[in-house]
């Protein structure tokens, strides 16, 4: 007989910090993809998600009075510094590169996961049993 004790808290907290590493890691990059089709003037829209944004939590954030009129089209005109920018940038960066987070996502989490010490095994069969 073979018995498998499992500390679910401990395993919960494993998995939860991969995820919360895991989250860091594509927000920043999720960030500067976003700011790459971002509308810049003097800089300043830019500079507010580096300030703002919470990249641990998830949370990209774009904070200065015309941020949200910038975003949205809203009385303003499309000239702009940035050759790139785009009104809603991050629609167009999830356009533009939703492939590639998906697959950064799928290769970095079983990684955090293994680096937190919880192994992922293919329960489904196919191998040697």
């Amino acid at each position: 007989m073979v018995k498998f004790l499992i500390d679910r808290i401990k395993l919960n907290h494993k998995i939860n910090g991969a995820w919360k590493q895991t989250r860091a890691i594509l927000a920043e990059e999720i960030l500067n993809d976003c700011n790459y089709y971002c509308k810049r003037d003097r800089g300043d829209l830019i500079k507010s998600s580096l300030i703002h944004s919470k990249p641990k939590r998830g949370k990209l954030v774009w904070q200065t009075p015309y941020a949200k009129r910038q975003y949205w089209e809203i009385e303003t005109a499309y000239t702009d510094e940035n050759p790139n920018a785009s009104w809603k940038w991050c629609e167009v960066a999830k356009q533009n590169h939703r492939e590639r987070w998906e697959r950064q996502a799928q290769a970095l989490y079983p990684q955090k996961l293994a680096e937190n010490g919880v192994g992922l095994y293919d329960v489904g069969g196919g191998g040697d049993e």
